[in-house]
């Protein structure tokens, strides 16, 4: 079977019928544009599967399976000395393998937002990082530490019931803590303590102190 092998720059991913498709042209061939090229991916399915579309001006590579580059389908991507790989900001020492331990498995998107896997030995983590780091989701394998941030506001929603448990619980606010419900219990097993600078107010239809 006839096959051969290319490389190209995006020209157009805009594929008019849906299908992920995009065009290329050969590298020095801007004149000759194809026409709707599939891209290859490692999962697909009916409304399922890895979906990474290439950006256009990306360089790709595409197989020709038939005579006359009738038959075509882009298979990856490459970078260049014009478009550099991508570097997580995380860990420099790791970043581009400059430490030559290849530790670093990630994907970045093209406005910053980064999912990554650092196996540097003894300080290894999964990472979910949002748009210049103000936002983060790390599980710190090395100190078995699970953590959120973000420097807007948090939300945890649910339905049904949320459940937390753990052998201490300390909640900081540094101005001002609200909790509202139809009804709030306290089971202290031990010892409970109300420490306030300030007045400390009480309201009820009744209220009972044992």
């Amino acid at each position: 079977m006839f096959s051969h092998f290319y490389w190209a720059r995006v020209t157009d991913n805009v594929d008019p019928d849906g299908l992920q498709r995009v065009k290329v042209a050969k590298n020095g061939e801007d004149d000759g544009i194809s026409g709707w090229v599939p891209v290859l991916t490692p999962y697909g399915g009916n409304d399922v599967g890895l979906s990474f579309l290439p950006d256009v001006d990306d360089q790709v590579l595409v197989v020709s399976l038939g005579e006359g580059s009738i038959r075509n389908a882009v298979i990856g991507s490459a970078w260049t000395n014009e478009v550099s790989p991508p570097k997580t900001g995380e860990n420099s020492s790791a970043d581009l393998n400059s430490d030559g331990e290849n530790s670093l498995k990630f994907f970045k998107s093209k406005s910053g937002n980064q999912i990554i896997f650092d196996d540097t030995e003894g300080a290894e983590k999964i990472q979910f990082i949002s748009t210049g780091g103000k936002s983060r989701f790390e599980f710190n394998v090395a100190e078995e530490l699970l953590s959120i941030s973000t420097e807007h506001d948090l939300s945890i929603g649910a339905k049904g019931a949320i459940s937390i448990q753990a052998e201490e619980i300390s909640i900081n606010s540094k101005k001002q803590t609200d909790i509202s419900t139809d009804e709030y219990q306290v089971d202290a097993k031990k010892g409970l303590n109300i420490n306030t600078d300030k007045d400390l107010t009480i309201k009820g239809s009744g209220v009972s102190l044992n």
